[in-house]
């Protein structure tokens, strides 16, 4: 059911930040980069948008109680690892803060619940109290199973966070114990400004890593990144945590004197075995400035004992992603600006994906460097707010086009769920998950029905009632699947509000079920929430398929011809009859999913309309084209002698 009902985290369209808060008991501190803004192109703008139209097709989907917090505010970072799994004890876990509307635990105990039956049963145990001295927030917890183990009770809840004392956010919690809470070993350890909380990851070499930045808010500029190790000690049963840092990074220095980076935002990934791991944040680099927000990673290749910055590399070399974002306010050109909505994991081949939601540099004028633009309700690839997986490679760096979002962030001071500061809302929440052995990964985000989201003040429809959507990739065969709403038509159909999705996905005889959670929200920001498990989110091995995203719609298409001539070695026309105006791309795949070719033809009339396809330059071989018409699109096969 859509509640009538708006609310917005302290999360931007563009480059803002979280804060770190506890809003409910007065805390905010305020990072929002001073250039963090958006430009909005009207000229490209369709005010009447698609209808996002996917249907769920995976069967039957649940919500089960997973269990209660006092309020909104844990769920608020989603880079946080609230929600994992392993395949060798069959374990679902899920950490949280506590402080039921029941009142059974205080705010600050810090929670773990856990289902061994796949999700339909959680039971639930307090791992932290609450003090007077330290109050718990913003938790994370992994498993750690040791090698051989296959009972439950016997692997580990790996879990920290942040905790304040009523004025300064003084030090981190980190602990672990047993799934039936026996075991239980905590620690309070100084923060020195830093909140670690992101990217929580354990490996199968006995190690957990989590990462945490310390900055100053005003001017906004970097001071350190603290990387947390926590290795298992089998004499004690418990974690030893050390420290790295990186305290020293040469960002571009605005006029402000602030930084040209997330320098609240950064985040890990790593390997399964714990060799190769990476760090990342967004920003310009002097000396390699290439003049928006990109990537910036540090790579170890043994362990995490050594660290190494890679080369700055410009990603306005990939057409791939800039052949699906509008030109730079007067010029030709396209330059991508990564937003703070990027996940990443580590693949197979120790390669990192970085699963990023990018959008365009408005400009190329010094005084907007920090601008970008923000659509909605756009034709597919058409200006649209695109979803990447970009990820490394041997030679430096590549990108494969995801998905394309139709609405944009709901912004604080729009959200009408709490007022002035207390204020809060969302973005998309993009994250990423993987199989253990690293050779499929999955998406997930949440978008929502153009049909009823509502407009901006920028006329630009909201993600107000958010579904879940989850796309995947496989890297070995280069097969993938389509984006696939699974909650539309379900009990919470546009009510999927701060989601998450879990680092590991699960994999049984060719069923790879992706555990996601969502919650039941009050009517204010400081009411109690219910944890829910989505339960039904799976793909199969034959839904793995070359060029995938190609499903047909027909809004706005009656239909469109086979080519002809069809093989063919030159040119090949191609009619295209639609139901209604709509702005047209035709664009042709080859057989492994690579575009090779876009036309843009702009907005055209209802009616038949023809078009050529030049194969001159195309090797010989199988190639897809797709019509894309409006929200619509319409995929056949062709051959190139």
């Amino acid at each position: 059911m859509k509640k009538l009902l708006l609310f917005a985290l302290a999360l931007s369209i563009g480059t803002w930040s979280y804060g770190q808060a506890n809003v409910h008991q007065g805390y905010k501190q305020s990072t929002k980069a001073p250039e963090a803004q958006t430009r909005v192109d009207f000229a490209s703008m369709d005010q009447a948008g698609p209808i996002n139209n996917h249907k769920s097709t995976k069967g039957a989907i649940s919500f089960i109680t997973i269990g209660h917090s006092a309020n909104v505010y844990t769920m608020l970072v989603e880079q946080q690892s609230c929600l994992t799994t392993n395949d060798d004890i069959g374990v679902l876990s899920f950490t949280h803060r506590g402080g039921a509307s029941a009142g059974s635990t205080a705010s600050g105990d810090i929670l773990n619940s856990h289902s061994i039956d796949g999700g339909d049963t959680w039971e639930t145990y307090k791992y932290v109290n609450n003090t007077t001295v330290y109050a718990n927030r913003y938790p994370s917890g992994v498993i750690y199973n040791p090698t051989g183990n296959t009972i439950a009770d016997s692997a580990y809840i790996v879990y920290c966070g942040p905790s304040h004392n009523n004025g300064d956010w003084n030090q981190n919690y980190f602990g672990s114990g047993h799934f039936d809470s026996t075991g239980i070993s905590n620690q309070y350890i100084p923060s020195y400004g830093a909140l670690i909380r992101m990217g929580m990851t354990a490996t199968t070499d006995g190690k957990v890593h989590v990462v945490g930045p310390s900055y100053i808010a005003t001017p906004q500029t970097f001071d350190t990144l603290y990387l947390m190790n926590g290795s298992y000690n089998t004499g004690t049963h418990s974690f030893d945590w050390t420290t790295f840092k990186i305290d020293s990074v040469d960002f571009v220095v605005n006029t402000d004197g602030s930084d040209a980076a997330y320098v609240w935002h950064w985040n890990n990934a790593w390997s399964d075995d714990g060799t190769i791991g990476y760090m990342w944040t967004v920003g310009r680099m002097n000396g390699t400035d290439y003049r928006s927000y990109q990537p910036v990673v540090w790579k170890t290749t043994n362990s995490g004992t050594s660290w190494a910055m890679m080369t700055p590399f410009d990603f306005t070399a990939l057409t791939e992603i800039t052949s699906r974002l509008q030109n730079m306010q007067g010029l030709t050109t396209s330059r991508p600006q990564f937003s703070s909505s990027l996940d990443g994991v580590v693949d197979a081949n120790g390669d990192l994906h970085l699963i990023s939601y990018i959008q365009a540099a408005f400009s190329n004028n010094n005084d907007s460097l920090g601008y970008s633009y923000s659509v909605a309700g756009v034709a597919p690839n058409v200006f649209s707010n695109p979803i990447f997986d970009v990820y490394t490679t041997s030679t430096g760096w590549d990108a494969r086009y995801i998905a394309s979002t139709y609405t944009v962030d709901v912004a604080a001071a729009e959200s009408g769920f709490g007022i002035g500061d207390d204020a809060i809302g969302w973005d998309l929440r993009l994250q990423a998950g993987r199989t253990k052995d690293g050779t499929k990964i999955f998406i997930g985000w949440a978008d929502s029905d153009t049909s009823s989201a509502p407009t901006n003040t920028n006329g630009l429809q909201m993600n107000a009632f958010p579904n879940l959507y989850v796309a995947a990739w496989d890297i070995v065969t280069t097969k993938g699947i389509a984006p696939t709403n699974f909650t539309m038509g379900s009990a919470q159909d546009g009510d999927c509000y701060f989601h998450y999705l879990s680092d590991i996905i699960t994999v049984n005889n060719g069923t790879y079920t992706i555990p996601m959670t969502e919650i039941d929200k009050g009517n204010d920001p400081a009411n109690p929430i219910t944890h829910n498990f989505v339960k039904g989110i799976e793909f199969v091995e034959a839904d793995f398929v070359i060029n995938p995203g190609f499903t047909t719609t027909i809004d706005n298409i009656a239909s469109v011809s086979q080519n002809r001539p069809n093989p063919f070695n030159g040119n090949t026309s191609i009619d295209v009859n639609l139901t209604q105006a709509s702005d047209v791309v035709i664009e042709v795949m080859n057989i492994t999913g690579q575009k090779v070719m876009v036309l843009n033809n702009g907005r055209l009339n209802a009616g038949t309309h023809t078009f050529q396809i030049n194969g001159s330059q195309l090797s010989s071989g199988v190639y897809f084209y797709t019509v894309h018409a409006g929200n619509s699109s319409v995929t056949k096969k062709m051959i190139v002698q």
